[in-house]
């Protein structure tokens, strides 16, 4: 596909008419395929992608979207005080992720609440495939673009729509960010190309059309920002006839969205805390300038890998899976490293050979490069070193390439070895047959979670993450099961041992702590599948070391980051998680130290009024004779979760004991039930009023801190000052 000539998107019928019209490996102008042929082709190009994906309807709400749906109350139901709630909120529901992005959350609760779909994933899954059909539908009119002919563009929606890689942004249900965000870039891109073919009002309405993706797209994924690269790669590429008086109301109209958004996100952030990015996510963020840059160039040449040939796929890459440059050639994985960044001089190099005779190739490069440049570690270090659903918009740069490879081999085929001339279109189905098949059986590893997390392993054996999540996901039938685990879990902590505590994984410990302590359950039973040569005890003391070393690296890493959050305004807040210490607690039980396991239970209510450590410390208290605050924590549990109405008939039960003559408790005929007007019980449920906002503040929740103390003195009529 040889361009000799600069385009400008058709803005001049004269050099149109006079320019020189390119190779193609097809025969069938555009000019003459009709609109609804083109529009027919597509839907097919549309359906066979659907049958690659027909499988991934049912999986369920893996990894983030336990907690970015189901456990975000805001899109339970469509109200202007959730929709506001959203708006000046970040991402995540239970904070501190430094992400905003409104429109994301609020299809979410289209989903949940508008269409009802609630806790069913099937229809999460229908909106994601509808939102990257349309995104297939883009990629093939920008084929038409690039190439000028109806099949190359087919060819390339078809290759780019069903490549395996992008199963992580369409099956994941969460990874509808990424499809918002290449709408916006993808759509805007195209109004941009129409812009500069129109004069006045219709100019104007191809300017807004750009304003309104790239709006939708910002708002969706802060990603979406490259928008204004990639016009200029297309400008640079096949707009260069056009003036700049004629290009910048888009370089405008895209621009200002993006502003706009920036100021947005930095006004709604600055009022939440933060924490550090984890280093066990992405270790770049540990590293001097050069080496993490270099590392992050040795992931690009592993994800061009993963486009090649995408056999095994992961949904994580976490430390140490992709070690740091080390600076020793000897080493393989610094070999990599050097021959990433070779293949990506050389990329660079060939893309700018190729400007002015091979304009796709120039354009495929550019476009790679810059929509990967937001995630790739290079410009900014983001929270994760690696991600597939990193290369969903970028990708489509690495097809564009495919696709004039496969022109240029069908001309060489056909000059040299005409016989073969059939060949290559046969090699083409064989290939995208293979990338369906690929992406079937990908998505059937997110419909079933065994296989989910075995196949990450696989795939990325040097993650200390996926070798926790095989183990804590794996369903335990004989002894081999657990074996396998047992070794999961021991890889997972070695991964992670040496690492000092400010940079080490406090959750991994917390987690390798409960499946010691659940091993050690399973050897307690009559019927034990586990190691024969341990017994329950060392199992738990195992648990004990792990949690303990959890607590070590929490406090460590609380300590920076309070010190952190004190110096921008925000004094007193502290991140270690409750569970921890809910765990320890449970741990302690197993041991026979009542004494420590109470302790550990005291310390995780100062943290959060977590409703299960809450009934834990009920127990504890109510073991150790001390009733009274047995009830309160109980009390507490209830004020978080009204829905544990069996904590009713528990509190009866202490009160009537705490107050057997008193008011605390009525009965009316054989039903007895607590009295929320006696003082006690009142003054026990505005202290724990109290103690739940306290617990709100200390991790800057001040609105959920708010709503508890409102609901405290107009509704259940506690004074004021005793929720001080």
């Amino acid at each position: 596909m040889k361009h000799d000539t600069d385009r400008a998107g058709n803005s001049s019928s004269k050099l149109a008419k006079n320019r020189r019209r390119p190779e193609t490996a097809v025969s069938v102008p555009i000019v003459k395929s009709p609109a609804l042929k083109r529009a027919l082709l597509a839907a097919a190009v549309i359906g066979f992608a659907f049958l690659a994906y027909s499988n991934s309807f049912n999986a369920g709400f893996l990894l983030d979207n336990d907690s970015i749906i189901l456990k975000d109350a805001r899109i339970r139901a469509a109200t202007s005080a959730h929709v506001e709630r959203i708006l000046n909120e970040e991402y995540w529901p239970l904070g501190m992720s430094g992400l905003y992005r409104p429109l994301t959350t609020l299809s979410y609760m289209f989903n949940y609440s508008v269409l009802g779909n609630g806790t069913d994933p099937s229809g999460y899954h229908w909106l994601n495939f509808i939102l990257h059909a349309v995104n297939i539908g883009l990629v093939c009119l920008l084929g038409l673009l690039i190439f000028e002919q109806l099949p190359a563009a087919l060819l390339l929606a078809a290759i780019w729509g069903i490549h395996p890689v992008l199963t992580e942004s369409v099956t994941n249900i969460v990874g509808r960010a990424d499809l918002l965000g290449a709408f916006g870039v993808l759509a805007a891109l195209h109004a941009h190309r129409k812009a500069l073919d129109t004069a006045g009002g219709r100019k104007v309405v191809w300017l807004a059309g750009i304003a309104l993706a790239v709006t939708v797209g910002i708002f969706s994924k802060e990603s979406t920002v490259v928008v204004v690269a990639v016009f200029a790669i297309y400008d640079l590429t096949f707009g260069r006839v056009a003036s700049w008086k004629a290009r910048m109301p888009s370089y405008l109209a895209s621009g200002i969205p993006c502003l706009v958004f920036l100021y947005v996100r930095a006004h709604v952030l600055s009022g939440v805390a933060t924490t550090a990015f984890p280093f066990g996510d992405n270790p770049l963020v540990g590293a001097d300038f050069w080496t993490a840059r270099i590392t992050a160039v040795k992931v690009i040449g592993r994800y061009l890998a993963l486009l090649v040939w995408p056999a095994q796929l992961s949904f994580d890459y976490s430390f140490n899976e992709n070690p740091l440059f080390g600076w020793r050639l000897t080493n393989w994985d610094d070999v990599k490293a050097v021959l990433s960044l070779l293949l990506c001089l050389g990329g660079a190099a060939w893309a700018i050979v190729a400007w002015r005779r091979r304009k796709p190739v120039f354009f495929a490069i550019a476009f790679f490069f810059a929509t990967l440049s937001p995630t790739s570690n290079l410009v900014i270090r983001i929270g994760s070193i690696m991600a597939e659903r990193f290369l969903y918009l970028p990708s489509v740069g690495f097809a564009v390439l495919v696709v004039y490879g496969m022109h240029l081999l069908s001309q060489r085929v056909a000059r040299w070895r005409p016989q073969y001339r059939s060949a290559v279109p046969a090699a083409v189905g064989v290939i995208l047959i293979a990338l369906a098949a690929r992406t079937y059986a990908r998505n059937a590893d997110w419909v079933d979670q065994g296989r989910f997390w075995r196949v990450a392993v696989e795939a990325a054996p040097g993650s200390y993450k996926t070798n926790l999540s095989a183990a804590n996901n794996t369903v335990f039938i004989n002894q081999q099961d657990w074996d396998r685990s047992i070794g999961q879990v021991g890889r997972a902590l070695t991964i992670l041992d040496n690492l000092p505590d400010l940079q080490n994984v406090g959750i991994a410990y917390q987690q390798a702590g409960v499946f010691y302590r659940n091993l050690g359950i399973r050897l307690a039973s009559p019927n034990p599948a586990g190691r024969a040569q341990t017994g329950s005890e060392y199992w738990y003391r195992q648990s004990l070391n792990a949690l303990l070393r959890s607590e070590k690296i929490e406090q460590a890493q609380d300590e920076s980051n309070r010190a952190e959050n004190a110096k921008r305004g925000k004094p007193g807040l502290t991140f270690v998680p409750s569970a921890l210490y809910l765990n320890l607690g449970r741990t302690y039980q197993k041991l026979g130290d009542s004494g420590h396991a109470l302790e550990a239970f005291e310390r995780g209510r100062t943290l959060e009024s977590d409703p299960d450590l809450l009934e834990e410390l009920a127990s504890a208290y109510r073991a150790a004779g001390d009733n009274r605050r047995a009830a309160m924590a109980l009390v507490e549990a209830l004020a978080v979760d009204s829905n544990r109405m069996q904590l009713a008939s528990k509190l009866v039960a202490l009160y009537s004991e705490i107050d057997p003559s008193g008011c605390a408790v009525t009965t009316r005929g054989s039903t007895s039930e607590l009295n929320l007007d006696c003082p006690l019980v009142h003054g026990d449920i505005c202290t724990a009023s109290r103690n739940v906002a306290a617990t709100y503040l200390r991790t800057w929740q001040h609105k959920e801190a708010a709503a508890i103390r409102r609901t405290a003195i107009q509704d259940l009529g506690c004074a004021p000052e005793l929720l001080n």
